[in-house]
């Protein structure tokens, strides 16, 4: 089988991480990258990773050899992409969030089950051993009756990190702020090992960052079952520490935390995680096994930060009811 060649929509630093993934693949090839916003961007993307630049989705997607397209835009720029991969009849995959609301998210989920195009959202820390070994132990029930889960993630980022882009930080390019950005992938652990969620108390505040979104976040849940919960998420707590998770019940306790490498960095982490998750993506549409992040999985932690900024009072589009 050939290997299956990979459109890149965005040309910043996630979609170095995409490109990256894409040429250390034996199963993809890349393409080449679009970039509506900046076509010189996808042409310097291209002259350092290969492949062609366009600057119209249109003619990305209808070139020869297209067997999938990657989004890495800023995250409030993933609808179009996937609207167009729906109407071109190209599978799409999307690094998170799959869209920064729920109401947008199921608009491109509707879009794309229509048209019977697959869409995939990018949760590669779903591929971590801690994760998987986890879901065994929860599934397995050797954590006996789960009392509570909690996920913190203590990170740094400095004021440059939001005065130097024109979208971290913003309700319209980000979605929110630390808790949808940065501690996203934690809340995918939670919402994708626990019940789901019945009620959520929370607190947000922009403390140490001149953004519009919160820059800290404490949250208390409370999960179907009767099992509690909590989220700290915060891009404020100098220099940036690892992340960790806490599941315990009667007869057992998980507790996951990784280093802070990175934290600080993002153009330093490892693209392996998104190696893993593309080709698994690859894998589905060839014929395997199904692609675990689906639209329905990746709206539940979208869902629970939706509801953690409606408790907390916060946000452009405020919920009158619950989103979990």
């Amino acid at each position: 089988m050939g290997k299956r060649g990979v459109v890149v929509v965005g040309s910043g630093l996630i979609a170095r991480f995409h490109a990256q993934a894409v040429n250390a693949s034996n199963k993809l090839d890349l393409l080449g990258f679009c970039d509506t916003f900046s076509p010189e961007g996808a042409k310097r993307a291209a002259a350092e990773f290969g492949g062609s630049a366009w600057d119209s989705l249109e003619s990305a997607l209808t070139a020869d050899g297209v067997g999938m397209v990657t989004v890495a835009t800023a995250s409030g720029a993933h609808d179009e992409p996937v609207f167009a991969a729906a109407r071109f009849g190209v599978p799409v995959l999307v690094e998170k969030p799959l869209a920064v609301n729920l109401e947008r998210l199921d608009a491109v989920a509707a879009a794309c089950e229509k048209a019977g195009v697959p869409l995939g959202c990018i949760f590669q820390t779903r591929w971590n051993e801690e994760f998987i070994q986890a879901k065994k132990r929860i599934e397995s029930g050797e954590l006996g009756r789960i009392t509570y889960a909690g996920v913190r993630i203590p990170w740094w980022r400095d004021d440059a990190y939001f005065t130097g882009s024109s979208w971290h930080g913003t309700w319209a390019g980000d979605g929110g702020g630390s808790l949808i950005n940065q501690a996203i992938h934690m809340i995918d652990w939670l919402v994708a090992l626990m019940p789901p969620v019945a009620e959520v108390k929370a607190f947000a505040s922009s403390i140490a960052h001149p953004v519009e979104t919160e820059d800290t976040v404490s949250a208390a849940i409370r999960f179907e079952g009767g099992a509690l919960g909590g989220v700290y998420s915060t891009t404020a707590s100098f220099p940036g520490r690892g992340k960790t998770m806490e599941i315990t019940g009667t007869k057992g306790t998980i507790e996951f935390s990784d280093e802070a490498i990175g934290t600080a960095r993002p153009d330093q982490l490892p693209f392996d995680g998104h190696l893993k998750c593309f080709e698994a993506f690859a894998d589905s549409l060839a014929g395997g096994a199904s692609y675990p992040v689906s639209a329905s999985e990746a709206r539940k932690s979208i869902a629970l930060i939706s509801e953690i900024y409606r408790s907390a009072g916060i946000g452009p589009n405020l919920s009158e009811g619950k989103n979990v």
